[in-house]
């Protein structure tokens, strides 16, 4: 067959999917196969603003090129040479940045069908929901029903269903009365260190504390974790910020509203009451929030924002879009508007509100002092957080309520999770050599940070994806898969 470089976009990429030699080889199901646009051996994408993830001012009039799942080519339109047989879309117009490394994800979201606090696992909508956002990587933060989301990576990574690459978190390392009737109780350091390893074999790569653990435990866990070459973060109470830092731990999640250290009567081992109401009187600019941070980054202890989930309890939230609330099914929708009718019905205690902006203050001061700061969705909370839309949500609040450029919060979305992971020699930037986990978008993310929400295709390892499609496959079913 005779060779050539086309300008294609839309339906035109689409037939030139039938062209025989340009079919990149992949084992996808037909369920994958409705949602994939570009699968070609080498693709160019010309005429473009590059986003590299690094930080560094946007660059227009670029071309990025990349073979077999491959960035091969980067740089002016005018240096690079498209090799024959390439599909060319033309990116007048659009931004191409890294796509998202996402770090505090779960497969779960609330349920209010039981008297006390429950989760409900949904394994079609939710890795569906991530990806169309753009996140081509996700850590999972924590799982209530283990081995369906073991289950979610093998049938992603088979080419059975969509869905992002995933670093896949164990069953929460948690002590005595847990909080959601799916948490295992550990009893004593043992007990911690059995779990550990037991969920190691099983195939899980990352590990989480949770509110009630205590230091003994927590220690055994931290050894028994990085003697496995892994990594261990924390949704702490009991536990301060400084004392797992002194253990050992290798992340932190929330940013610092669920730090407990600024509590002045808080006990050892104990979760106070009061570790909101502390974060929310807390002056920010004092030494002792200071020396928390530079001991955190010392210890070389990372931090991640979930200002999206965080936003649901304040009393300046936004109303919800009627596209997220298409998005749910006839309960989840009830569900969540129910709990939102109560919530402005009542007062809020000014230091939710007050928490939250402090919260702010420090991840933007944690950052500027050199501490690596990351973000998350954690789709839980008010059940309006919800997988995807709320990954936009959370990058926006960066800027909206951090104060971070939109390049910089574009970087602590790409490169600072793939650095957190460590996976950033293959992930996280635009570079030659990195895996082509790129997002084309119909806008300029680095002028106006919602425009993460035009994404038109997400690639992972070189393989185009309608995002539109995804969204529009799980509509009106998000809480019932």
């Amino acid at each position: 067959m005779k060779s050539f470089s086309k300008k294609v976009y839309g339906f035109e990429i689409i037939m030139l999917l039938l062209i025989g030699n340009l079919v990149f080889a992949q084992n996808f199901s037909q369920e994958v196969k409705k949602f994939t646009t570009v699968d070609t051996n080498t693709v160019a994408i010309k005429n473009v603003t590059i986003i590299d993830g690094t930080g560094a001012p946007e660059k227009q009039n670029q071309t990025l090129v990349f073979s077999q799942g491959k960035i091969v080519q980067l740089g002016d339109n005018s240096t690079v040479k498209i090799p024959k047989n390439t599909l060319v879309i033309d990116g007048s117009n659009k931004t191409v940045m890294p796509g998202l490394v996402m770090l505090h994800e779960h497969m779960y979201m609330p349920s209010s069908t039981t008297p006390y606090p429950n989760t409900k696992q949904l394994p079609i909508s939710f890795p569906r929901l991530y990806f169309a956002s753009g996140a081509t990587t996700i850590r999972t933060c924590g799982s209530i029903e283990p081995y369906s989301d073991l289950r979610i990576k093998k049938d992603i990574e088979s080419g059975l269903y969509p869905g992002p690459n995933i670093d896949i978190t164990a069953p929460y390392l948690e002590g005595k009365e847990a909080m959601f009737p799916q948490m295992n109780e550990l009893k004593n350091p043992e007990d911690a260190i059995a779990f550990v390893n037991y969920w190691a074999d099983q195939g899980f790569t990352s590990f989480k504390a949770y509110m009630a653990i205590d230091k003994q435990m927590l220690k055994a866990a931290i050894d028994a974790v990085h003697k496995r070459d892994l990594k261990i973060t924390g949704h702490l109470c009991a536990i301060t910020y400084r004392e797992a830092a002194e253990l050992g731990i290798d992340n932190l999640e929330h940013g610092f509203f669920a730090s407990t250290d600024f509590v002045s009567d808080k006990k050892e081992n104990e979760c106070p009451t009061t570790g909101d109401q502390s974060i929310a009187d807390l002056d920010t600019t004092s030494s002792e929030v200071k020396d928390l941070m530079q001991f955190l980054i010392d210890k070389k202890v990372g931090i991640t924002s979930t200002l999206a989930v965080l936003e649901g309890f304040i009393t300046t939230q936004p109303e919800t879009s009627n596209i997220v609330l298409n998005a749910m099914s006839p309960d989840t929708k009830n569900n969540y508007l129910s709990f939102l009718k109560r919530f402005k019905q009542v007062t809020t205690p000014y230091y939710m509100d007050k928490a939250y902006e402090n919260n702010a203050k420090m991840e933007k001061q944690f950052y500027d002092m050199g501490g690596l700061l990351t973000v998350g969705t954690d789709p839980t909370g008010n059940g309006g957080t919800l997988a995807g839309y709320g990954t936009w949500r959370t990058i926006e609040l960066l800027v909206e309520a951090d104060g971070f450029t939109p390049l910089e919060a574009i970087k602590i979305a790409t490169l600072n999770g793939a650095i957190a992971l460590g996976f950033d020699l293959t992930i996280g930037t635009l570079e030659i050599g990195k895996n082509a986990d790129v997002l084309l978008i119909d806008g300029d993310p680095s002028k106006n940070i919602s425009d993460i929400r035009k994404v038109q295709y997400v690639f992972r390892n070189g393989v185009g994806y309608d995002s539109k499609k995804l969204f529009e496959s799980v509509n009106g079913t998000v809480g019932i898969d």
